[in-house]
């Protein structure tokens, strides 16, 4: 059976016992388990011990592109699946999973208040925006990712930031409508290039099932996430909502 101080021992001189402890204690809740999929191997392998993951969705063929699963998981349920990697990495981590959509508001709040931060990748709807909103009421930190093109792309969200609906001027928006006004409104802090993709592909997209993401930019919020989360934990600023931590690697020189 492994150790978790093996499994942290290349942590030593860059993480403070204390940052290590505090790492260890503090609990994830996945709201999705599909592009966070990442998000939970990598915090998984970074120490971070205690999840609670919910996902109705079954991994299909098109999820193996970004998301963490293999091929042997087609068909299974992310959230259960999900918890099976993370134990497959550290076998006594505390993991909570339920197979389900989030529906309901009363489990919502229930599985909110006994977590320390909120990861919301769930799909623009009712429940996504009352997420955002109980979490920030209750002094819960939320991270918000989004696929952008090549980038990696978080909003975070606090006590004292800007709400989800005030960054969307009150707007209740669903589908890709609300991924394309969401990006819309921080495309100041995009490289020429990308800006020049979505105002192209903007009215083409909004007839879309789906929006287009790449695997690079799924690691890349994976690494800003829990990054993000030790910086919280050590005391740091990060950047808040509206402004997004945003990472380009195929950015032009």
């Amino acid at each position: 059976m492994i150790k978790y101080s093996d499994l942290i021992l290349r942590h030593k001189k860059i993480f403070p016992l204390s940052l290590q402890k505090k790492i260890k204690k503090t609990k994830i809740f996945f709201v999705g388990c599909g592009l966070s999929s990442q998000v939970a191997l990598l915090a998984t392998r970074t120490g971070f011990s205690n999840f609670i993951l919910i996902d109705g969705d079954k991994v299909e063929a098109h999820n193996l592109n970004r998301q963490s699963f293999r091929y042997k998981h087609l068909g299974q349920n992310k959230a259960q699946a999900l918890a099976s990697m993370i134990k497959d990495i550290n076998p006594k981590a505390k993991v909570e999973f339920y197979p389900i959509f989030l529906k309901d508001k009363k489990l919502a709040i229930q599985l909110i208040d006994k977590s320390d931060i909120i990861i919301n990748t769930a799909d623009p709807d009712e429940m996504m925006y009352f997420v955002n909103d109980y979490s920030q009421q209750t002094a819960k930190t939320i991270f918000f990712p989004l696929n952008v093109f090549w980038g990696g792309y978080v909003l975070v969200f606090t006590l004292d930031s800007l709400t989800l609906k005030e960054m969307l001027g009150g707007k209740i928006l669903k589908g890709n409508k609300f991924y394309l006004t969401l990006l819309e409104k921080t495309f100041s802090t995009f490289p020429s290039s990308l800006f020049s993709f979505y105002k192209k592909m903007g009215k083409k997209l909004l007839k879309e099932s789906y929006f287009p993401q790449l695997g690079a930019a799924t690691f890349l919020n994976a690494s800003i996430i829990v990054s993000g989360i030790i910086k919280l934990l050590s005391g740091k600023e990060i950047k808040k909502a509206p402004q997004p931590i945003f990472l380009d690697l195929w950015e032009e020189v």
